[in-house]
């Protein structure tokens, strides 16, 4: 009679088990401790953290620890138990036993699996035991019990596959641990520096709106350190749940074709070895590319500096780690065939070979387009406040629909306006990037949503006062006006119980108003300046008067700049003899000091102390008394101090004065520096 071999082997359990036990009693000690223990702290504190606000969840208790066991314990786990694989003697004593290799490795696996469920569970039937004697109903359910154990033991386990997978193709415990790291933030990193590196080939290519598609999620470190207050989708539950299955295939697959040889070397299979060096030296590349183009601001030269050092110092260090020696000089020709294909692959990026640059939609193909400055608006990423809205006005019957929302902040759909914009686009394909380095520039975004669905982004550099005769239309659309003026969109019926108007100035000035007819006029003044001001005024660098603060009647508060261009606010002012009360007048001044700086771009920025030096070491500084030439000067006093002129503030009760450049320069001034 044929006898039958047992496929459980004893003898491989007891030994594991005696290996890696500890390493289990050590992690049930540490969730109880965290999790339990913390949990009956918190309840005799009365200080129980998760007051089930949406949200929150059992990984709001002490968070960094569960994190921190979650990528620690699976690691240390597979590299203990697979341990013999890096090391020749055990390895050849191990595979010269007479048991399948795919019966080793699933022992191995299988007891690693165990030793990480076990605490899991014997923890959750501790916290449901809690839950009962001290009536946590209110704070956390069963169903949180049972979600916090299943996802924590769902990424123990892909944890630990994916480090044994690791393990089986590296012949060096040490790379497989700096590996297993590196891959659980592998997708996210490349995709940062993918974006990051694409962005100074391709004009135009908005690297922060991708970057800001949740990328950062991609790495399940990011993805489990803000579980807390941010739960985690059933997709992504099973998107782990299936990349630990395909990572214990493959690992049993590796496993079973893997040399013993490979012990000791850093990559196991020959095979293996070429991705493996180029990858690192196409990783170090993009890095070298992305220090040096941000630290330079986008000067090719230096990217391309950066490319050529970080790819030669990448290609080294993968060259030390597979050959353990730091002789590898004589290995430098495969460089040459990588930097062939990598400035093939840059020319190919330059040429624009798929006509990204200057794709441009046809005007009946869009349902409405964004023009801004951030990204984070275009994604609808601003607060949810029902207390603004568009008002009913005749450009958009769309605003008038969603009268109670912001969901149309910085989208047009006027065809007007749309056509505006799409001429700003069609003007900066045209151009192409002029900006170097070194001049002013301003970002801004332009997007079209398509009635198909699709979306058209584009982020573009352009030099600070360039584009006029495209933005000016723009700008004094009612659109934009609505989009970039909070007070504007404030529904009729949110009252208003007050106005504080504070100057911004060395003479603190304020004033208050609570009465109910001032409060309209004002509100009326403010908001007929704001649909009236012009583009040369809208994009001004004027330092503002001061700020404007509202406090509605849901005891929220809006602040509105008071810019020197509001003049019928200002006329208001004066006609009430307010206008003493709320900013610094001529009255206010002793005298305006001016001096020429001709050397206006290196003009200090920091300590009060370097302008007073330079008006003090100036020859022959401008001295202006008359109080209508003062007041022309407070209204050009700009925050900007790269202009031609700056000027020293002498204040009547304030022993110091305030530094400013001058945004237009009056002609009293000009011709007395001819």
């Amino acid at each position: 009679m044929q006898s039958k071999v047992s496929w459980f082997k004893r003898g491989i359990v007891t030994q594991d088990l005696r290996n890696v036990g500890w390493i289990g009693i050590i992690y049930q000690i540490a969730l109880l401790f965290t999790l339990p223990l913390q949990i009956f702290m918190m309840h005799q504190a009365e200080h129980l953290p998760y007051n089930y606000r949406e949200g929150e969840n059992l990984f709001s208790v002490l968070p960094e620890i569960q994190v921190l066991l979650m990528f620690t314990v699976p690691v240390i786990l597979s590299i203990i138990l697979f341990r013999y694989l890096q090391v020749k003697v055990p390895a050849d004593f191990i595979h010269s036993l007479p048991i399948k290799r795919s019966a080793l490795f699933h022992h191995h696996a299988l007891i690693g699996i165990f030793i990480l469920i076990v605490p899991v569970v014997i923890t959750a039937i501790f916290i449901v035991i809690e839950h009962g004697a001290l009536g946590l109903a209110d704070y956390f359910s069963i169903l949180d019990i049972t979600k916090w154990a299943g996802l924590t033991i769902v990424m123990n386990v892909f944890v630990f596959a994916l480090t044994t997978l690791i393990g089986a193709v590296t012949g060096i415990s040490a790379v497989s641990v700096v590996l297993t790291y590196i891959f659980l933030v592998f997708p996210a990193g490349i995709m940062i520096l993918l974006y990051q590196n694409v962005k100074y080939f391709i004009f135009g290519f908005d690297y922060d709106y991708y970057f800001d598609q949740n990328i950062e999620y991609l790495t399940p470190i990011v993805q489990m350190a803000e579980i807390y207050h941010r739960s985690i989708s059933a997709k992504a539950v099973l998107i782990y749940i299936v990349l630990s299955i395909v990572f214990y295939l493959l690992g049993i697959f590796a496993y079973k074709k893997r040399q013993i040889e490979g012990a000791t070397q850093a990559i196991a299979f020959r095979s293996l070895k070429p991705i493996f060096k180029y990858g690192v030296t196409f990783c170090f590349m993009l890095l070298g590319g992305t220090y040096f183009g941000e630290t330079q601001q986008g000067e090719m030269g230096w990217i391309i500096f950066g490319y050529i050092f970080g790819s030669v110092f990448g290609y080294i260090i993968a060259e030390m780690v597979l050959q353990k020696t730091w002789r590898i000089f004589h290995k430098m020709k495969g460089y040459l065939i990588y930097a062939v294909a990598a400035v093939v692959l840059g020319l190919l990026l330059s040429f624009d070979m798929t006509g990204y640059e200057k794709k441009l939609p046809d005007a009946s193909e869009i349902d409405r387009a964004y023009f801004g400055y951030n990204v984070h608006w275009l994604k609808n990423e601003y607060p949810d406040t029902p207390e603004y809205a568009m008002p009913e006005t005749k450009y958009s019957e769309v605003n008038q629909v969603n009268a109670l929302n912001e969901s149309n902040l910085y989208f047009f759909k006027e065809s007007e306006n749309i056509n505006s914009i799409m001429n700003l686009h069609r003007k900066l394909i045209e151009n192409g990037d002029q900006v170097t380095s070194r001049q002013s520039y301003q970002y801004i975004v332009v997007a079209y949503e398509l009635k198909n669905g699709e979306k058209l982004v584009r982020q573009y550099k352009i030099p600070e006062g360039g584009y006029e005769d495209q933005l000016k239309p723009i700008y004094e659309s009612q659109e934009y006006r609505y989009s970039n003026n909070e007070l504007l969109r404030l529904k009729e019926e949110i009252g208003i119980d007050k106005i504080a108007v504070n100057s911004n100035s060395v003479i603190p000035k304020k004033f208050n108003t609570v009465d109910p007819k001032q409060i309209e006029e004002i509100i009326n003044a403010l908001k007929s300046d704001m649909l009236q001001e012009p583009y040369k005024d809208i994009v001004t660098e004027r330092e503002p008067w001061g700020e404007i603060e509202i406090l509605l009647e849901n005891n929220q508060r809006l602040y509105v700049p008071w810019k020197k261009s509001y003049h019928q606010f200002d006329n208001w002012l004066k006609e009430n003899n307010l206008l003493e009360q709320a900013r610094v007048v001529p009255e206010d001044l002793m005298f305006v000091a001016v001096i020429q700086n001709k050397n206006a771009a290196a003009a200090p920025r920091g300590p009060v102390d370097s302008f007073e030096s330079m008006f003090k070491n100036y020859e022959k500084p401008l001295i202006i008394e008359d109080p209508s030439q003062m007041e022309e000067c407070l209204y050009e006093a700009s925050w900007r101090m790269e202009h031609e002129y700056l000027i020293a503030i002498y204040y009547k009760n304030s022993k110091e004065p305030s530094y400013h450049s001058l945004e237009n320069v009056p002609s009293f001034i000009a011709d007395h520096f001819k």
